[in-house]
């Protein structure tokens, strides 16, 4: 029996045609149905977190922003004329206030780190000097040490005042200390009770503050009461008396560290005497008038940091030097043979020299060796201007302020005119100096000289003019500016502008 064939149904009148091929109106709304579904498409994929590499990323889709309604704007907005922006725009606004505090959050890190990284800079240096001071010490120890078992001369280390700067060291990371600090006008201020002995950071920190801070020489030795004594009318007594021999024997002297007032003068075997009670731990020593005999138990002071000495006329016999530990020296009628000993001192940051007699002193300052700290403050009233300049050029890397006995012309009679002074300083490479006083003769008690020299206005005017011209800094004149900077105590290191 034959298979049956299979039926196929159709639609009638070719429908299934017609179903393939639509209508033009039909094609169109075919067309906008797809071209809405796109466009809701594409705003579902803006608004939609997207994931890219395993991170979630937001896409905002661009708006304009109304600022009137505070909204997306619309149609009505525009009909409106309302003030539209950009939603980027507006989202700015509103971050404005934050951003610009993180701004200043990270101008205010960035200043902390520039300074901490200063300040380990600083303490790296420190560091570094310290090690040499060590190196200095053991390598001393040890030659002292060979001495001895090889049977050769002790001779004793020179320390040159290592010694001293080594025990205020020591004496500062003990100390107790307080700190109140003020940033600006009318700030709250900031109160710290401190000890660098506490453990923890900050004292460690603090420890290497103070040791910078007396580097720099901005910390001021303050003398109290009980280490202090004015011997000025005791020394000045014409007759020996019993009260000068119970002085001698007062157990008190043994704390003295500044001693004010010693006129050499009138009872000079006493003050001799007094000197060697005060010898071993005197730090600090103004003396008048005085001799030969006196400037040698000084020379032996292992102590001492500040001399003032104004001496007799000087017989001319050798002078066997000073202590090389002198952080100031300040010498009236000073001899030529005292002058070599200067450039040995390390430590030594203020000189004052004044030769009163008329006696041109001429010595040619050595260049300053290694070790040595140079000069901040010079005050030179010679009578020589190759020894003045010679000074001047040994210290030109450190030399900040130099004041000069000179006189505005030449009255045929002072040899305290230099014509040639500006221009001479100018050759001797001051690369530090910021300050040029002329001294007139006068001024604070122990800047003041016996006499007048000669002076002039219009003679002082230009004479300023040159130095300036020729040392491109500040130069005052002691007698015509009112506004001159006032010189530093005997004892203070702080420079004031």
């Amino acid at each position: 029996m034959p298979p049956k064939k299979r039926t196929q149904t159709s639609l009638p009148g070719g429908a299934d045609k017609r179903s393939k091929q639509s209508s033009p109106s039909q094609q169109r709304e075919t067309a906008s149905v797809e071209s809405m579904s796109g466009e809701v498409s594409v705003k579902e994929e803006f608004a939609t977190n997207l994931e890219e590499n395993g991170h979630t990323m937001s896409v905002s889709r661009p708006a304009i922003w109304c600022q009137a309604c505070d909204k997306e704007a619309d149609g009505l907005c525009a009909d409106l004329q309302h003030s539209l922006t950009s939603l980027r725009m507006h989202r700015a606004g509103q971050a404005a206030p934050k951003l610009q505090r993180l701004q200043t959050a990270a101008s205010s890190a960035r200043k902390v780190v520039a300074a901490l990284q200063d300040a380990r800079d600083a303490v790296e240096a420190q560091l570094q000097e310290w090690r040499a001071r060590l190196l200095r010490l053991e390598d001393a120890e040890r030659e002292l040490q060979a001495a001895v078992d090889e049977g050769r001369d002790l001779q004793t280390p020179q320390l040159e005042g290592l010694d001293l700067l080594l025990r205020d060291a020591a004496g500062l990371l003990g100390a107790e200390c307080r700190l109140q600090l003020q940033a600006d006008a009318g700030s709250a201020q900031w109160k710290a009770d401190l000890q660098p002995a506490a453990p923890g950071r900050s004292a460690l920190l603090l420890c290497a503050l103070v040791l910078q801070l007396r580097q720099e020489e901005s910390l001021v030795r303050v003398y109290p009461s009980e280490e202090t004594m004015d011997v000025g009318t005791l020394s000045k007594q014409k007759k020996h008396s019993r009260e000068l021999d119970d002085v001698l024997q007062d157990s008190a002297l043994s704390k003295v560290r500044k001693l004010e007032g010693l006129d050499c003068d009138a009872q000079p075997t006493w003050c001799k005497l007094f000197l060697q009670r005060v010898a071993p731990h005197v730090e600090w020593l103004c003396m008048e008038r005085a001799l030969r005999e006196h400037l040698e138990v000084v020379r032996g002071m292992p102590s001492l940091r500040y001399l003032y000495v104004h001496l007799n006329c000087w017989d001319g016999t050798a002078f066997a030097g000073l202590p090389l530990q002198l952080e100031e020296l300040d010498v009236r009628n000073v001899p030529v043979d005292m002058l070599e000993s200067v450039q040995r001192m390390p430590n030594l940051r203020k000189l004052t020299l004044y030769n009163f007699h008329g006696e041109r002193v001429e010595f040619s300052f050595p260049a300053v060796p290694a070790l040595h700290r140079g000069l901040r403050w010079l005050t030179v009233g010679l009578w020589s201007l190759p020894s003045l300049l010679s000074l001047a050029k040994a210290h030109a890397a450190t030399l900040l302020e130099l004041r000069v006995l000179c006189s505005t012309h030449d009255d045929g009679r002072t040899p305290l005119y230099f014509r040639d002074l500006a221009e001479g300083l100018q050759q001797c490479g001051l690369v530090a100096l910021r300050r040029v006083v002329l001294l007139r003769g006068t001024g604070t008690a122990r800047h003041h000289v016996e006499k007048e020299i000669c002076h002039a206005e219009n003679t002082c005017t230009q004479q300023q003019q040159q130095f300036r011209d020729k040392l491109l800094v500040t130069v005052y004149c002691q007698k015509c500016d009112t506004t001159c900077p006032c010189y530093p105590d005997f004892g203070d290191f702080t420079w004031t502008d």
